[in-house]
């Protein structure tokens, strides 16, 4: 299930990511810029963050050694994962108060976020010079260096903390940590034993023999020393390794009940469960939607003023095909959280799905008044101008996500330009059309609904049908149970007179799909080619009792059936 984590990490560098007005009353209750702080607390407390930095950068400007400001404006960049603004500005609040542990700790922390180990190591040489005596920072160095790749070196720091500071269960387990990780098991497992025997009421030393235990299939084991944990430390967090212990032996109403248990406690964080559930909603967990539901109803009767609680249990709605429960809770998470882009994705998504265009469309514009230039919710409004059929506002909403996108990932730009492929191609610019289409799919050779579309208007076009039998066969290949692309499929090889092979595919669609207008012509005009005419107007027949799509010409569509042959 994997629902817990990994391991534990015991040492000085719990993320502080404290407020800057938190901060400011406690440090600088006598500063000469404590009411410039105060505003700054005014602005976060509004949302204005952009508000918050310019009354921070005004502060230094007067005040050029004022660490502290430093530090609370490396806090904001940090909180927003920019670590290149968040770095220097840590450093430089280092470097101004070397003492302040706080400011080292944070400095740390943000070259471990950018993934510079090295100089986290530096930073903490320095700060145990000046506290040789703190046993928290050496076992902090043990943990950085060996996720440098330096193990050998982190246990001989293991070596030489015993020798300063004495054996502790909070030591070992980050010795069975490396221990385990370099494959040396039943070491780990030697070091951790005692400790257990002795009833250890760190949680962790459970955690870590039972994920040594599942490691090796033994899950009587684990369940074992879990439920020995449960009882010798009181520690409900050990719930989630039980579930795990529990699904890896495939007792599911176990790891269930447990799992259960987890979520009803006050003894554990709300973000270990929204991790939890986060980890159940991607779908890598054998939990049922109706256990979901019950999951996600206890984070929304338990933390109700918290979004994601809400984004949860919507999203479960919306997987039931409640979609007007979903788009309530959707409604109540971008309530109580405007910039949770999330939620109102999901609001947008579910609306679409209730054939709400028009209100998608109105969401779409508030979520971007909260969020300016957001490309996912410019993308998203886009897509819902697609649907309400104005390729005009959808082409510009389009346009301006593909401009703001140069530091997004490939897969969202693929997904914008693909959009962008289908309102060109509605606005009849087909050649620029085709140009989107081939840049989406060079983005990510795995969008399949790109190949698709572009397969299926180049054989509409009769042109390229070598690259769009090439585009819709791969296609099928990443998704075949999709009766859409099995439809395009036999539309090209129609188009490139492999009549017999066409059939094959456009029956495997018609078993497929919903009944369309477009499928049940596309499959009379195979059958006719096939040879099979009076079933093909049967097929043509079914069509015109559709008229359920733009895409099919009627007049054509009855003489078809007046004349009882194909006509182009």
């Amino acid at each position: 299930m994997s629902l817990s984590k990994k391991i534990f990490y015991i040492g000085i560098t719990v993320l502080l990511f404290l407020s800057v007005h938190g901060n400011a009353q406690e440090v600088v209750e006598e500063k000469p810029y404590k009411n410039e702080l105060m505003l700054a607390e005014g602005q976060l407390r509004t949302g204005n963050l952009i508000g918050a930095i310019d009354i921070l950068d005004g502060i230094i400007e007067k005040y050029p050694d004022a660490a502290e400001v430093y530090y609370a404006k490396a806090l904001l960049f940090g909180q927003a994962r920019n670590f290149e603004m968040a770095v220097p500005l840590a450093v430089k609040a280092y470097e101004l108060e070397q003492t302040n542990i706080l400011y080292a700790n944070y400095l740390i922390e943000l070259y471990k976020g950018s993934g510079d180990l090295l100089a986290a190591i530096n930073v903490l040489d320095k700060v145990i010079l000046d506290n040789p005596n703190n046993a928290a920072l050496m076992r902090e160095k043990m943990m950085l260096l060996h996720a440098s790749k330096q193990s050998e070196e982190a246990l001989e720091i293991y070596d030489i903390s015993v020798n300063k500071f004495g054996a502790s269960d909070t030591l070992d387990v980050i010795k069975a940590e490396i221990l385990g990780d370099l494959q040396r098991k039943d070491e780990a497992l030697t070091v951790l034993k005692p400790w257990a025997d002795n009833k250890s009421r760190i949680r962790q030393v459970y955690s870590a023999m039972a994920y040594i235990y599942i490691s090796e299939k033994n899950v009587k084991q684990a369940i074992q020393i879990l439920e020995k944990g449960v009882e010798n430390t009181k520690d409900d967090l050990l719930y989630l390794d039980l579930a795990d212990a529990y699904a890896a032996g495939k007792r599911n109403k176990q790891a269930f009940e447990v799992l259960n248990k987890a979520f009803e406690s006050s003894n554990i964080d709300y973000g270990d469960k929204h991790r939890v559930m986060f980890t159940i909603l991607s779908g890598r967990t054998d939990v049922t939607l109706e256990q979901m539901q019950q999951l996600a109803n206890v984070l929304v009767l338990k933390y109700p003023r918290i979004a994601d609680s809400h984004v949860a249990k919507g999203d479960v709605m919306w997987r039931q095909g409640k979609l007007a429960e979903g788009r309530a809770l959707f409604l109540t998470a971008v309530g109580l959280n405007a910039n949770h882009v999330d939620a109102w994705r999901m609001l947008m998504n579910v609306e679409l799905a209730m054939n709400e265009s028009q209100s998608a469309i109105a969401h779409g514009f508030e979520a971007l008044n909260a969020n300016p230039n957001n490309v996912m919710l410019l993308y998203f409004t886009g897509i819902a101008y697609i649907v309400h059929d104005d390729m005009d506002n959808a082409r510009k909403m389009l346009e301006r996500a593909l401009d703001n996108s140069s530091t997004e990932n490939a897969y969202l730009q693929s997904l914008i330009y693909a959009g962008l492929g289908d309102v060109y191609h509605k606005l009849k610019q087909a050649a620029v059309s085709d140009v989107a289409y081939e840049e989406a799919i060079k983005l990510d050779s795995t969008n399949a609904t790109a190949m698709n579309n572009y397969a299926y208007y180049l054989s509409e076009r009769n042109e390229k049908l070598e690259l769009a039998e090439k585009l819709s066969k791969q296609s099928n290949e990443l998704d075949p149970e999709s009766g859409t692309f099995q439809d395009t499929y036999a539309w090209v090889l129609f188009k490139q007179e492999k009549y017999k092979e066409a059939l094959v595919w456009i029956e495997k669609a018609v078993r497929s799909s919903k009944p369309s207008a477009v499928l049940y012509e596309h499959y009379g005009d195979i059958l006719f080619k096939t040879g099979s005419s009076k079933e093909a107007v049967k097929q043509w027949e079914k069509a015109l009792a559709l008229n359920n799509s733009e895409e099919v010409d009627m007049e054509r569509l009855k003489k078809k059936i007046t004349d009882r042959n194909y006509v182009e």
